[in-house]
């Protein structure tokens, strides 16, 4: 009996010993697997943000595919995710999954061939293995976790992501802000592209026996929490964020020496000596002299197409009546920039003129950029008896404005200022994906 309670002791001190290396090894390799789990969140949580960045610019035609999935695991493994192999810092790692998120319900695994351009983000699968403490004594020498992050791009402005972005805003020690900061009126608008305003949008609409008056594709209709009293023409536009981001351009840059002034083929550099600025005209007898810069006498120059100017102080662009040729150019001017086109001949019968078409010349289709501090009166002002232009109008700190008895229609611009005001018959804007130089997106971690 002796000999059987011995036994009997040593198989259940055997049982507790094994249940107590159970609950030991729970302990340790629980706390173990804990800060684990934690690494490969931190890992999904960057490797998702870093891929959403990737793929923005991706989308935008630097980086592919390789890049992005590059990028992914450099991130993820600088966290602590294993590489599987032996190459750390390669676009392979059996340990992360990368998917593009479409929506909530299409998510497409990367690589898929192609950078979707519907795409809006990445998330991140990160797998972290890792050996026990105790476990293997139960046979669990061999540990994994997982986790997994989300993060899809807000666009801030880059690009043509909106059509007319307005960046009033009241802290801004431009001054106040006003009900119409971004303001349309015409018996039609459409716009392609998007619309953000950073304070209030007024979409009016002039004729009220025309429906749909006020057309949105492609794009989202967005105000600031300050509007004004609202009016959106229906569109439902929403409440968001107010854009906050650095210059696209410098003035400098366009100046003898700057990047874009070297990289562009014909330019000029006006610099008059008087307070009156300078006029550009088609039909202006002197031609200015191709990249010298400097005090002159003179206040009106031959208009040279297809050419950068870089102008001190205000500028005119002045098209006279009946000139229909196209002009394309780029005006980055320390002043003001007026256009005036004048009566224009209807070539093709159809009762509408065919005013000259403004193309941008260079840095990445910039047409024209102000610099001036000024939110009541046009530091860009376009008028004509019909407006058609491409390109970027850049104003960053000033009110655009374009105003024409007729139509304003672009169909490859944006415009980008403190202030937008455009009046016409009817407005047409569609939003082009090359504008201006590729810009921050605003990023985010949805789970």
């Amino acid at each position: 009996m002796g000999r059987g309670r011995a036994g009997q002791t040593l198989v259940l001190v055997a049982l507790m010993l094994t249940a107590l290396i159970g609950l030991v090894a729970l302990a340790i390799d629980g706390n173990n697997a804990y800060a684990q789990r934690r690494r490969a969140q931190n890992a999904a949580d960057a490797g998702a943000m870093a891929g959403t960045r990737a793929l923005w610019f991706a989308q935008r035609g630097t980086g592919d595919e390789s890049t992005i999935l590059q990028v992914i695991y450099q991130i993820a493994e600088a966290q602590g995710i294993p590489d599987t192999d032996g190459q750390p810092g390669n676009a392979v790692n059996g340990n992360i999954q990368g998917f593009y998120y479409i929506s909530d319900t299409v998510q497409i695994p990367i690589p898929a061939g192609v950078v979707p351009p519907n795409a809006r983000g990445v998330r991140v699968v990160a797998q972290n293995p890792f050996r026990s403490f105790l476990a293997a004594v139960i046979g669990h020498a061999n540990l994994r976790v997982s986790a997994e992050a989300l993060a899809i791009y807000f666009p801030g402005w880059s690009s043509g992501e909106y059509a007319l972005t307005a960046l009033c805003k009241n802290e801004n020690t431009n001054g106040p802000c006003y009900q119409n900061a971004l303001n349309l009126t015409g018996s039609s608008i459409y716009v392609n592209g998007g619309i953000h305003s950073n304070a209030g949008l007024n979409l009016t609409s002039a004729d009220p026996r025309r429906a749909p008056h006020v057309v949105l594709e492609n794009g989202v209709c967005e105000y600031g929490g300050e509007a004004y009293g609202l009016n959106d023409a229906g569109l439902g536009c929403v409440g968001a964020p107010p854009i906050i981001m650095e210059w696209l351009y410098s003035i400098p840059e366009f100046g003898p020496g700057g990047s874009h002034w070297e990289a562009a083929g014909r330019k000029f550099c006006l610099q008059p000596s008087s307070n009156r600025g300078v006029t550009l005209d088609p039909t202006a007898p002197y031609t200015p002299t191709a990249g010298t810069c400097g005090p002159n006498t003179l206040s009106t120059y031959r208009l040279v197409n297809e050419a950068l100017y870089y102008v001190v102080g205000d500028v005119t662009l002045r098209i006279p009546s009946g000139w229909s040729t196209p002009i394309t150019i780029t005006i980055a001017a320390t002043g003001r920039i007026n256009v005036d086109m004048k009566n224009c001949p209807d070539i093709d019968g159809d009762r509408n003129p065919e005013c000259s078409r403004l193309y941008p010349y260079t840095a990445r289709n910039l047409l024209f950029f102000s610099p001036v501090r000024d939110a009541t009166s046009s530091v860009v002002q376009v008028s004509a008896p019909n407006i058609y232009w491409n390109g970027l109008i850049y104003a960053p700190v000033g009110l655009v404005r374009m105003s024409s008895a007729g139509n304003i229609v672009t169909d490859a611009g944006a415009i980008l200022a403190w202030r937008i005001d455009l009046s016409g018959s009817s407005i047409s804007i569609t939003a082009s994906q090359d504008l201006g130089p590729i810009g921050r997106p605003r990023m985010k971690l949805i789970r």
